[in-house]
């Protein structure tokens, strides 16, 4: 992936949005029948990733509220009829904390150390945006999260330390990208997946 770079400014709060949007609409319309359904991480249910989802926008809410430095033990446990308000409301609360004023300037108590908000603000926002597809594709839905919160992800991962990502088993191998590629399709595959598989 090209190296470009990440968005930094106040721009970044309406991404949030707008990537938890896209994410929060998709997660309603999962039938609770498909939460035990496989999902693309391997191991995960579509369940654990719904509750993955809920347990990040939460988490780095805490820290961008300072509330929480150290990651959670575990994601939620929550059942597939509660999964969609939980998200809804962990996703108001991360964009509220990171909308105060200097947050996104800040060096904010993290997991790994004192991190600028902006960083931690990006990787909320590549979190609801990669693993928002992990959990469509486990409930055979389709999901096209905006844009320009995409591009904010690709610019932000561009600058990633690949190799060690990789190596921590963030992300799997790369894969090979359709040549008519989207730019969503092109960054899933930069993160390991297979952007045109097909759910069970």
């Amino acid at each position: 992936m090209q190296k470009r770079e990440p968005v930094t400014g106040p721009e970044l709060i309406e991404l949030l949005e707008r990537g938890f949007e896209a994410t929060s609409a998709m997660l309603r319309a999962v039938p609770p029948q498909r939460f035990g359904d496989p999902s693309p991480c391997e191991g995960w249910t579509a369940g654990q990733v719904g509750n993955h989802l809920v347990g990040g926008a939460r988490y780095f809410g805490q820290v961008a509220a300072g509330q929480a430095s150290e990651l959670p033990a575990e994601d939620p446990q929550l059942s597939a009829d509660e999964v969609a308000a939980a998200f809804g409301e962990a996703a108001r609360l991360n964009v509220d904390a990171f909308s105060k004023p200097g947050v996104l300037d800040q060096q904010l108590e993290f997991a790994f150390g004192p991190t600028p908000g902006w960083i931690v603000a990006n990787i909320s926002l590549s979190e609801t945006v990669i693993h928002g597809w992990d959990l469509a594709r486990a409930a055979g839905l389709p999901y096209s999260p905006d844009d320009a919160a995409v591009d904010a992800v690709m610019r932000f991962q561009s600058q990633s330390n690949e190799d060690e990502l990789r190596a921590e088993g963030m992300f799997a191998p790369a894969t090979s990208a359709p040549g008519d590629a989207s730019p969503f399709e092109e960054l899933l595959a930069f993160t390991g997946r297979e952007p045109r598989s097909v759910s069970g």
